[in-house]
């Protein structure tokens, strides 16, 4: 993705989320951030929920940083701290937010997070644990590196065979399940609605040799990417959590 987004236009590895369909307003934004509207309207769904005044935050696998800086400007907690896997995801975030004071960014594995016991008031995940290979030991160090009343948000998509045995997992997780959500209609609509842009961005930046597994990636038929977009049969949900 480095090697190929020149203009940096694709700071969000998310598929979106929209609720105006349902009656709800947009969310406000900026004339810049208007390209990016359906993903950062994830982040908001998400962060919305807790108050970040004074909060040290924690973002596992923050990609290209979009969300991460989305949340830093808009709910502005004391500090924001996005670790990821991928040394040129995290090269690109120092580079391209090093404007944000608030926000930093670090090398670093789910499973294995280097931070103490009880250092985040909140954790944060979006759409990235279903490609980790043991998801318990994410969870292991999320339950420790929280502080103390401290807030798990999360939200992911599973197959529907698979979402009971996931939601086991959550729920043994020993956090308390303060809000749980189905969110897949309006995952699915911010997609159609945001398909015009995803398409464009695959043609535009990715040999045509290429393109197919980067349509899936978006959401989109490899072979028809003009057709409305697709879950392939997953359900996404979100959650919040709270460690007592």
């Amino acid at each position: 993705m480095t090697a190929f987004d020149r203009d940096k236009n694709a700071i969000f590895m998310n598929f979106g989320y929209t609720a105006h369909h349902q009656g709800r307003e947009p969310i406000p934004l900026e004339p810049e951030d208007e390209i990016h509207r359906y993903p950062m309207q994830l982040y908001h769904h998400v962060a919305k929920h807790i108050n970040w005044e004074n909060a040290d935050a924690l973002e596992v696998s923050s990609g290209r940083g979009g969300g991460a800086a989305f949340i830093v400007r808009h709910f502005k907690p004391k500090s924001y701290t996005g670790v990821d896997f991928s040394p040129r995801a995290v090269e690109f975030c120092r580079e391209h937010y090093s404007h944000l004071a608030a926000l930093k960014f670090r090398h670093g594995n789910a499973e294995a997070l280097s931070f103490p016991d009880n250092s985040f008031d909140v954790v944060v995940n979006v759409e990235a644990s279903l490609y980790y290979p043991n998801i318990a030991k994410f969870f292991e160090h999320v339950r420790r590196v929280l502080k103390p009343n401290g807030y798990f948000l999360y939200t992911d998509l599973r197959y529907e065979e698979k979402i009971a045995a996931w939601h086991a997992q959550i729920k043994a997780l020993g956090l308390k399940v303060v809000h749980e959500e189905d969110i897949t209609d309006n995952v699915l609509k911010a997609m159609e609605l945001d398909r015009e842009r995803r398409v464009a961005l695959v043609n535009t930046y990715v040999p045509r040799i290429l393109r197919k597994p980067f349509y899936h990636f978006a959401g989109l038929k490899p072979e028809t990417p003009d057709a409305p977009p697709h879950l392939d049969n997953r359900r996404y949900w979100f959650f919040i959590l709270q460690k007592a």
